[in-house]
């Protein structure tokens, strides 16, 4: 297994119907935006705040906290895209996406990965990041998306059902395919919109982050 939870959406004509998420509906207490390349320390610390489980489902084994300071390096580089759930300021979850080499006559797929705290996992983080993520790679024409994970990985195995993931067991991992529209001009708007929301967002951000934790969130 890679260092990343993986996650697949094989692209099709249109994207198929997902099953009802417990937390459908239900609004997100932060936001969801694009990571800059400025911070990646914000995205070693949060890997650094994972309890030792998660950090193990996550990364699918026992990393270290070098391991940890590389690959937020790798999550910031300009292969890689990557989506931050934040609350207060704090950056809570991430959700990555990593392109694979593409090859002449196969399917353009990339890997998708999750980390999410624990006080914030259960509430529905994980399929907000996965309909963000969905976003980005159709609009770089991705045709399939993976999730790769451990057999006893409950919350991505759920993840993987509601987003309508096809699953199956290769060599002790689970591995989730699930599919993706193709671009539109609405798409495309939505992710540049996003964009011009991460830049402000990102300043907003860091101001809270400098206040006192009780003057967080006002």
């Amino acid at each position: 297994m890679t260092t990343s939870a993986k996650a697949i959406a094989t692209e099709g004509s249109a994207a198929p119907a997902t099953t009802p998420h417990p937390h459908a509906g239900e609004r997100l207490e932060g936001h969801i935006r694009k990571l800059l390349p400025a911070e990646r320390h914000l995205i070693l610390e949060h890997f650094l705040r994972l309890d030792p489980l998660s950090r193990f489902m996550r990364f699918g084994g026992v990393v270290s906290d070098n391991a940890l300071a590389r690959h937020a390096t790798r999550v910031v580089s300009s292969e890689v895209s990557a989506l931050g759930y934040f609350v207060e300021g704090e950056l809570r979850a991430v959700a990555e996406l990593h392109p694979l080499a593409r090859r002449p006559g196969k399917t353009v797929s990339a890997e998708a990965a999750f980390s999410v705290e624990r006080p914030w996992q259960g509430k529905g983080v994980g399929s907000a990041l996965m309909r963000h993520l969905v976003l980005l790679a159709q609009n770089r024409d991705i045709e399939e998306l993976q999730v790769v994970f451990l057999p006893n990985n409950g919350p991505m195995k759920n993840l993987a059902v509601h987003s309508a993931a096809e699953l199956k067991l290769d060599d002790e991992e689970m591995v989730g395919r699930m599919r993706a529209p193709p671009a539109t001009p609405f798409s495309q708007a939505r992710e540049f919109l996003g964009d011009v929301f991460a830049v402000f967002s990102s300043a907003f951000d860091m101001q809270e982050r400098l206040l006192p934790p009780n003057l967080r969130g006002n």
